[in-house]
């Protein structure tokens, strides 16, 4: 039996088909325009829009309950006794984990059920920390919070959990930095170095398991909300470098290393592995920037003042900075198009 042909008695249960997909079969005439008109209606029907308009409803409810629980509380310490405010909230998280497990770690209610759980860990962990105060620094709040939790998020198998136990790892990781660490000159390259790194774990470990087929992370607003972040705190790190280019310590040594490397991975991912020209474009905007800034450092010879006609070259260079880079974008851009 000839080994292209598809029985189809086989199970395709696990066959993902998506309007790339079917973009592709119909450009090489594998299924004539009927079929493709078809396919896309299922895929994407005229009236999907309900369905983010739906999920975004809940997350909004879901949000503006969270927010009213935290004030309630908040409104009516003073009389509500020790006992009822723990008691109640956890009550609220055995109920959210409740309909986790009633809908079986499903697509339903899960993933809202779950990210209440999440934050309710806060609000039990604030309150408790209002009630027995021990003196203890607020970083340690958010540690805790997302030690507890990270088990949660593994198991519920969805973005949005990830997505509110990433926030808190960061208040952790920036509370610890602002809370334990001496504000020298170092402070500001490490703190924004230990972020960055933190959210390029994370955009990694989203990549690895879109790669592999792993529906639930490869949403593609999770890899902005890693990212973005990401090339945040690496600009923020360059432009600290750039302001102080003299007397580095191991961190800026290993921030002026991580830097390139990462933006290079960067180009190289979204280019060829996970083509993405919004990702790209992110990258090429902090990139020229920071370029920029480096190219004003040298020619002021690392002042910040200059004469007309260093800003006047400056003008120029930028715009043939990011000239070229939408230039290249947009070449990009059409090859991604015509692969598809």
């Amino acid at each position: 039996m000839n080994a292209d042909v598809i029985d189809p008695r086989d199970d395709l249960a696990g066959v993902r088909l998506d309007r790339t997909a079917v973009e592709r079969l119909a450009a090489r005439g594998v299924i004539g325009e009927t079929a493709r008109d078809r396919a896309l209606a299922a895929i994407e029907p005229p009236r999907h829009w309900g369905l983010w308009i739906g999920r975004l409803l809940a997350t909004l409810g879901a949000a503006l309950v969270l927010a009213g629980v935290v004030w309630f509380f908040a409104f009516n310490w003073n009389r509500i006794p020790p006992f009822v405010k723990l008691g109640a909230i956890a009550a609220m998280i055995a109920a959210s984990l409740a309909v986790v497990v009633l809908d079986r770690f499903g697509r339903r209610w899960s993933p809202t059920a779950g990210s209440a759980a999440i934050v309710l860990v806060g609000v039990f962990l604030a309150v408790e920390g209002q009630i027995h105060q021990t003196g203890a620094d607020a970083w340690m709040l958010y540690a805790a919070w997302a030690g507890l939790t990270l088990a949660w998020a593994a198991l519920l198998r969805s973005a949005a959990p990830w997505a509110i136990w990433l926030a808190v790892a960061d208040l952790a990781l920036l509370g610890w930095w602002g809370q334990t660490q001496p504000g020298d000159a170092s402070f500001h390259a490490g703190r924004n170095l230990s972020v960055a790194l933190l959210h390029a774990g994370f955009l990694a470990a989203r990549e690895g398991m879109a790669m592999r087929g792993v529906d639930w992370p490869a949403a593609r607003w999770t890899r902005f909300y890693a990212g973005l972040p990401l090339l945040l705190a690496l600009a923020s790190t360059a432009v600290a470098l750039l302001d102080r280019p003299r007397g580095f310590g191991p961190i800026e040594w290993t921030a002026s290393i991580v830097i390139p490397v990462v933006f290079a991975v960067g180009f190289v991912v979204y280019r060829r592995w996970a083509p993405d020209v919004a990702m790209l474009a992110a990258i090429c905007v902090v990139v020229c920037a920071v370029a920029d800034l480096a190219l004003f450092r040298l020619m002021t010879g690392g002042g910040d003042h200059a004469d007309i006609g260093v800003y006047f070259l400056m003008g120029l260079a930028t715009l043939g900075l990011f000239a070229a880079a939408v230039a290249w974008l947009r070449a990009v851009s059409l090859r991604m198009e015509a692969a598809r």
